[in-house]
């Protein structure tokens, strides 16, 4: 398996690189440069040469700075020793092009191109070649290494963005299980909590209904943890390895069911279905089921009512959901506050362009309307 060179690696590489070439450096200034200014040049040279080498990653503008002062000073010590400064600009020429902004790279390659110009420019005949080499050798690594930058950073911007998706389907995901398991909690605990207190109310004059209502308890009670487990299952690495067989996501084919436990709570639900019922998208559908739900969760915790209606209209490219209630509408106390439920409802349908509207009725109660688009394409359920 190719590992990964960590950083701190590359330092330490860069570090020993400008040994070994502080060494050869050494030979050639000692064996070139002659008379007085030998002991001072000879130390300053290699210096010159070598530090750029160690600096390209850390510092590489400052590197580039001292490679390029290095190269000026071969010209006016010894011309035969221009080699040495020549190759620690090309070494870090790469570091630049590759580590900084564009535009610091493009002033480096000018820079250097320049640096190389004005030292061959004076006795172009005799070292004409060498400025045709020196051009060429640093075009060529700062290409290199401009297209090795760009690959960084274009991959970079690939990691960063697939963090943001990741992110954010995650975040999408915790606030769709969020809604889910809002609506199984609130209904179901709401239908147990009207069954637990009608079943308080009667259990010593009628024992059968009160049975009655701990049945009912019972059955939703079973429902909701079923759910709640399909919801939470998701959420575990260990189950989804093994893939364990969730129930199936709730649609409008099980309003029935939802009648009933409505009518368990004490609420007598009226279903009406118009059009041509047919086969929706699952999101779609359970969409529409959730905002069901939800609205005749609000009934039983709210509108102090014994019946309710629920009214679906199947159009050509719509579908209509409309839940109403002749209670206490807005006249309870404190009027209705816009909580989760009716914030999930109105998600739900602005999720899938939809429309949603919550109001109470002029001659009291309440009504919950949604539209939901549906394809063109009809299909019959």
């Amino acid at each position: 398996m190719i590992r990964r060179i960590r950083p701190g690696h590359w330092l330490a590489l860069d570090r020993l690189a400008a040994i070994g070439y502080a060494f050869p450096a050494f030979l050639l200034l000692a064996n070139e440069v002659r008379g007085a200014e030998r002991l001072a040049a000879v130390p300053a040279g290699v210096v010159v040469t070598a530090l750029p080498i160690a600096l390209r990653r850390q510092r590489p503008v400052v590197a580039l700075a001292i490679a390029l002062a290095g190269l000026v000073a071969a010209e006016l010590v010894e011309r035969r020793t221009i080699i040495l400064g020549m190759l620690s600009v090309a070494y870090v020429l790469y570091a630049v092009a590759a580590l900084c902004r564009p535009r610091t790279a493009f002033v480096a390659l000018g820079t250097a191109l320049a640096a190389a110009a004005a030292t061959g420019a004076p006795d172009f005949p005799r070292v004409g070649g060498a400025l045709v080499i020196s051009v060429l050798l640093f075009t060529t690594v700062w290409t290199v290494g401009y297209a090795v930058g760009m690959h960084r950073r274009h991959l970079g911007e690939l990691l960063r963005n697939q963090a943001r998706l990741a992110r954010q389907s995650v975040t999408d995901e915790r606030m769709r299980i969020a809604r889910e398991l809002h609506d199984v909690v609130a209904h179901g605990m709401s239908v147990v909590t009207v069954q637990a207190g009608f079943g308080a109310l009667v259990i010593d004059d009628d024992p059968q209904e009160a049975r009655a209502a701990l049945a009912a308890i019972e059955t939703t009670g079973r429902q909701s943890l079923a759910e709640m487990r399909r919801l939470l299952g998701v959420l575990r690495e260990e189950e989804r390895d093994k893939g364990p067989e969730l129930a199936p996501v709730p649609g409008l084919a099980d309003l029935d069911p939802l009648v009933e436990r409505t009518a368990g709570a004490g609420v007598r639900v009226e279903l009406t279905i118009t059009g041509q019922p047919r086969a929706l998208p699952s999101g779609i559908d359970l969409s529409a089921y959730r905002i069901v739900q939800e609205a005749l969760t609000n009934v039983v915790k709210h509108a102090a009512t014994g019946s309710a209606r629920v009214t679906l209209r199947y159009g050509p490219d719509e579908l209509s959901i409309e839940v109403a209630d002749d209670g206490l509408g807005c006249r309870k106390a404190g009027g209705p506050s816009p909580g989760h439920g009716l914030v999930g409802m109105r998600e739900r349908a602005h999720l899938y362009g939809g429309a949603f509207h919550a109001a109470g009725l002029p001659e009291g109660g309440f009504r919950v309307t949604a539209t939901l688009p549906l394809p063109s394409t009809e299909h019959p359920a």
